[in-house]
């Protein structure tokens, strides 16, 4: 795919490193204001760097940087292609990138980041980011001729999902479970529960742990109960977080999938199904354009774009639109947000498109989308 081959060859001339949408707080220029430990600076200075379409990061001295969860897409992309030593290369960097005082072994990210619910230092771990890592070590363990390699790599997921159990519980009865984003934080987040369960049922399929297993179904029937009557998920249960997004509910439906694998359960089928149709319903065009939210279009984000791709491919047994949405959907991006050089760009507004070639959000994302396309296309 030329699309595919372009994208290749921007990121590895960048050596898979660069700019975040939520670095703004790595900036000399901040850091030596006086209000820059001020939440509402900090807030305030994240959404100026996230909304301005012009690239502000070289002049207020935010560096480029390595992201653990770009460089686990990255390496899961390049697994996919088949370049296994490339991706290797990846996942021995990602071991060097871990987070330390933690139960197990966890990533965060390269800079600190300011939530409305909480501040995240650089360097804390979190869910969302040691999964996808995780993930790309199982990914790579799959696939490698040595079986030494394959439980190394098998150990470092598993040793995530001690993270997850001991550091990252924030409720559990006799029957439901709710895994948090960051340790000592109580928000309860749809997605990075579900992603933390998906990852445990991957785990308990080769270990055969019965606590991964226990306590992955209590995480994921939480979950289900939390679907709307109309079989969408708001984002998550604090006041602010009650609104349904487009690739969110995309991590919601590729987890509930691979944690039913895993598991060898059908018991919530039904609510998968209803859901996923759901997620066709409302989100996408007929062009395979994206919708951000369930009730309007813009921004229309290239994460979207690549989350589909790998939700349609991921879920294409449970509906007959699947592929031909995933080829719409990879169309429309590469006509509307790739640039010449090869990159992605980040949103496409009303009236102008944000080109900053964010790297993980953007370029490792659709990397990773692409490849899954090629691979299933081949």
């Amino acid at each position: 795919m030329r699309a595919l081959q372009k994208l290749d060859a921007y990121c590895a001339a960048q050596a898979y490193k660069g700019w975040d949408l939520f670095d703004g707080l790595n900036s000399e220029l901040f850091q030596r204001l006086p209000l820059h430990k001020s939440r509402l600076c900090r807030l305030a200075w994240i959404q100026l760097f996230k909304r301005s379409p012009i690239n502000l990061r070289p002049v207020a001295g935010v560096p480029k940087g390595y992201n653990a969860k770009g460089l686990a897409l990255f390496a899961s992309g390049l697994v996919a292609q088949g370049r296994m030593d490339e991706a290797r290369i990846l996942l021995e960097q990602l071991r060097q990138m871990t987070c330390a005082g933690y139960a197990g072994i966890s990533w965060g990210y390269n800079f600190p980041w300011m939530a409305r619910a909480f501040y995240v230092p650089e360097g804390k771990p979190n869910m969302v980011t040691t999964v996808f890592a995780a993930n790309a070590f199982l990914d790579f363990a799959a696939r490698t001729e040595d079986p030494v390699e394959a439980a190394r790599y098998v150990d470092i997921a598993d040793q995530c999902c001690e993270f997850i159990s001991q550091e990252l519980v924030v409720f559990e009865d006799s029957r439901n479970l709710c895994f948090g984003y960051i340790p000592g934080e109580e928000a309860r987040v749809h997605n990075a529960s579900m992603l933390g369960a998906s990852l445990l049922g991957r785990v308990h399929a080769i270990r055969h742990n019965p606590v991964y297993l226990e306590k992955s179904r209590k995480a994921i029937a939480y979950a289900v109960q939390a679907l709307n009557p109309d079989y969408s998920w708001f984002y998550g249960e604090l006041p602010h977080h009650r609104f349904v997004d487009n690739f969110h509910t995309g991590f919601n439906l590729v987890a509930l999938k691979t944690w039913m694998d895993a598991a060898g359960e059908t018991l919530w089928l039904n609510e998968l199904k209803k859901a996923y149709g759901y997620y066709l319903n409302a989100f996408w065009l007929a062009d395979g354009s994206p919708k951000y939210y369930n009730t309007s279009l813009y921004p229309m984000d290239v994460h979207c774009s690549a989350q589909g791709i790998v939700t349609c491919l991921k879920l294409q047994e449970y509906d007959e639109r699947s592929i031909p949405m995933a080829d719409k959907i990879a169309g429309w991006a590469i006509k509307h947000m790739q640039d010449k050089k090869g990159y992605f760009y980040y949103q496409k507004h009303r009236y102008f498109t944000n080109k900053i070639p964010y790297i993980r959000w953007s370029q490792a994302w659709m990397f990773y989308a692409l490849s899954l396309y090629e691979e299933k296309a081949n």
